[in-house]
């Protein structure tokens, strides 16, 4: 390697170094997507067991949120965003068939707060931490695709 295209290299690997924390970043799933319901989310609560589980606002009326809506066959996916706290994120996916419901309450960044599954009617229970993790990741893979697509998925 010649001495000039060794200094180019060194060079481009400083500025690389120095300007890397200088570029704007891709804006992570959670937060694009809020963003989105925010501007055009349906208005909407979440059922009562879930608020209550969570320990989000007017847990017992169910809490207000705006909604980004995806179906697909017997599945119902929704990303709420709490009109009081914007920073109470809640992701569900329905089994619309059975009623078997997985909700995620994750932070504005997409990270796990808390995961409980619950049946229609029913009460939330936990779900284990490695049940959780898995089924956020799922839902996570599933969200930042629609994220990345540049619009938001329904809002009915």
């Amino acid at each position: 390697m010649s001495m000039r295209a060794l200094a180019t290299a060194f060079v481009t690997l400083i500025a690389g170094t120095f300007l890397g924390g200088q570029l704007p970043a891709a804006a992570p799933w959670a937060e694009t997507l809020t963003q989105q319901a925010l501007n055009s989310g349906f208005l909407t609560r979440l059922p009562a067991p879930v608020s209550v589980a969570f320990g989000l606002a007017k847990a017992e009326e169910g809490t207000e949120v705006r909604q980004l809506l995806s179906k697909s066959g017997h599945r119902v996916r929704t990303f709420n965003v709490s009109v009081a706290n914007h920073g109470d994120v809640v992701v569900f996916n329905i089994n619309a068939q059975t009623g078997a419901t997985l909700a995620y309450l994750v932070t504005p960044d997409g990270r796990l707060r808390k995961a409980v599954s619950y049946q229609a009617g029913g009460a939330a229970e936990a779900l284990a931490a490695a049940d959780a993790q898995a089924g956020l990741a799922r839902e996570a893979h599933f969200w930042s695709a629609r994220a990345r697509q540049g619009s938001a998925p329904s809002a009915q």
